[in-house]
């Protein structure tokens, strides 16, 4: 059977571009070397530096976890806290990380979006520091944000890097500060 250049080459673009995707999903579970490269990259996450396959990258990682099941060796010493409020899982870590000046060793999922848990109410201040604005959510005017980037994918979905800090009753003294990483439509 004798394959013409051109069939071979629409066939070599086809195997390409289905497997562009399943690249993109390995590196998103691919586990990190160590406790060093999470930090890295969580502190990269926080600071809205990072692109959504990372921050589904950090995401995946800590899922085991979230089912308290056992996480890749990287994340040895991490535990998700008990908490009261079901609209958010924190996480303690061995180490502590700094962002924006406030170390923590304490990091809360939510919706789709990391923040890191540093003490005192410092949200005036950070939000200043950030030139973040309250949000425009009716129920959510505690909540200070500035979007940082969008992406449109196509088909009318776009993806969006939003820096967020915020107070929350649960969690009175606690400042939560990080970025979230959006899909919308």
């Amino acid at each position: 059977m004798n394959i013409s250049p051109l069939r071979f080459a629409a066939t070599a673009a086809l195997a390409l571009a289905l497997g562009a995707p399943l690249a993109a999903a390995a590196a998103e579970d691919e586990p990190y070397r160590d406790g060093a490269q999470v930090r890295a990259e969580l502190v990269k996450v926080l600071t809205c530096q990072a692109k959504r396959d990372e921050f589904m990258r950090v995401g995946n990682a800590l899922t085991p976890l979230y089912y308290d099941k056992p996480a890749q060796p990287a994340l040895a010493g991490w535990r998700k806290a008990k908490d009261a409020n079901t609209f958010v899982t924190i996480f303690d870590m061995p180490e502590a990380i700094t962002v924006y000046g406030h170390s923590t060793k304490q990091v809360m999922m939510v919706g789709e979006g990391l923040l890191a848990v540093v003490d005192g109410d410092v949200a005036d201040a950070l939000s200043k520091q950030l030139k973040l604005k309250a949000s425009d959510e009716p129920l959510a005017r505690h909540i200070r944000v500035r979007e940082i980037s969008r992406e449109t994918l196509g088909d009318g979905i776009d993806t969006t890097v939003t820096q967020t800090v915020s107070t929350i009753t649960s969690h009175p003294g606690k400042t939560m500060v990080g970025c979230e990483y959006k899909m919308v439509w």
